[in-house]
């Protein structure tokens, strides 16, 4: 019997060893595993990009004197007396305007953010609450979004799952009827249409916000220097030929590209030819479909290792397009690049994305320029 007991202690002793062991695996490999090297890379040299660009900015002092303002979006009109002073950011492009625009004073809660921030960003955001679940993005559900009594929610989209009362959200109308205003940012208004906005969704946001705000000086600032490091990308591959080139936004468990709004037009100014240019990629690709395309250069979306979408681990990625999709001219010549999805959405950091799809699709450009 007391042999017997011996057994039965080790054998669960050995379980418990084993499943520490592999807690403590997956802890490493979910959170402290270090960033790929071309992550590190990419790191800092966006957190220097946005140094530099919030540099000797105007104050985000409001213009009192600017008041009222009345802008349209969506198809709709909102107006302001004053500027907000209780924000709700409700998307991470979204949210990144505003600390642009140095408004985090102003913000109550953030959600929606799916990767990592900037130093810049990270710092202006230090104090800027949460409101949410963790399993929702912190998007704040009805009752979180009533007590908190926003004057204003910028998101992206109207009627996207932050809004959906069957999860427990607050609807459009709910929170307007609280008295508080929503102003959808980016190239989506209605997720349910195809839009064809690009970068210039960006521009017109931050125009917007900044009236909104009352920061118009340093909302236009913001433009002039975004747009002529945007010129200056179309200008450096104007004379090179397209490349054909296709955005690959999946893993293993599902295919789909990035092939309209803003994403096309990231592409084009780069210097590319998308392979999927106006192809409804709507829903998952097949691997036969995908297999077929004759890109040269293989874009692949990517988010951090400890972020809320797992499996975008960029050494993973690339494996698996190599083995999966052996024939693809891309995958024969070793042209695929991970690029952070964040720095391709309608934010300040979407020039970060023009520039780094433009060095992938035409390295040799900027090899004689350095």
């Amino acid at each position: 019997m007391i042999h017997l007991r011996r057994i039965v202690v080790r054998g669960l002793l050995a379980l418990l060893a084993v499943g520490i062991f592999y807690g403590l695996f997956w802890a490493y490999d979910t959170y402290w595993k270090p960033a790929p090297a071309v992550v590190q890379q990419q790191n800092a040299a966006l957190d220097s990009s946005i140094a530099a660009l919030l540099e000797g900015l105007p104050a985000a002092t409001p213009d009192l004197a600017a008041f009222p303002v009345t802008v349209e979006n969506c198809g709709r009109t909102l107006s302001f007396a004053a500027p907000p002073q209780r924000v709700i950011g409700m998307w991470q492009p979204s949210n990144e305007l505003l600390l642009a625009l140095g408004l985090q004073d102003r913000v109550i809660g953030f959600a929606g953010m799916y990767d990592r921030l900037p130093v810049e960003f990270a710092t202006a955001a230090a104090d800027v609450p949460k409101l949410g679940s963790p399993l929702t993005l912190y998007l704040p559900n009805r009752e979180q979004m009533l007590t908190a009594r926003p004057d204003l929610v910028v998101t992206e989209g109207l009627d996207s799952f932050a809004f959906d009362a069957a999860q427990g959200f607050a609807t459009v109308d709910e929170v307007q009827q609280m008295g508080a205003q929503i102003y959808s940012s980016g190239s989506i208004c209605d997720f349910a249409v195809t839009s064809n906005r690009g970068i210039e969704a960006v521009y017109n946001d931050l125009v917007t916000l900044g009236a909104i705000f009352g920061v118009s000086a340093r909302a236009e600032a913001l433009v002039v220097r975004l747009q002529a490091r945007e010129a200056a990308v179309i200008a450096a591959v104007a004379g090179e030929p397209p490349v054909r080139v296709a955005y690959f936004n999946g893993d293993a468990s599902a295919i789909s590209v990035m092939n309209s709004a803003i994403w096309s037009d990231l592409l084009r100014k780069a210097g590319g030819a998308n392979v999927f240019e106006g192809q409804d990629t709507r829903g998952k690709l097949s691997p036969e479909a995908f297999a077929a395309i004759d890109a040269d250069v293989i874009l692949y979306g990517i988010y951090p290792s400890n972020g809320p979408f797992p499996g975008r681990d960029p050494e993973q990625i690339a494996a698996y397009l190599r083995t999966t999709f052996p024939n693809i001219p891309a995958v024969r010549n070793g042209r695929l690049y991970p690029v952070p999805n964040i720095i391709t959405e309608s934010s300040v950091r979407a020039i970060d994305g023009l520039e780094l799809i433009a060095r992938d699709l035409h390295p040799q450009v900027f090899a004689e320029k350095e």
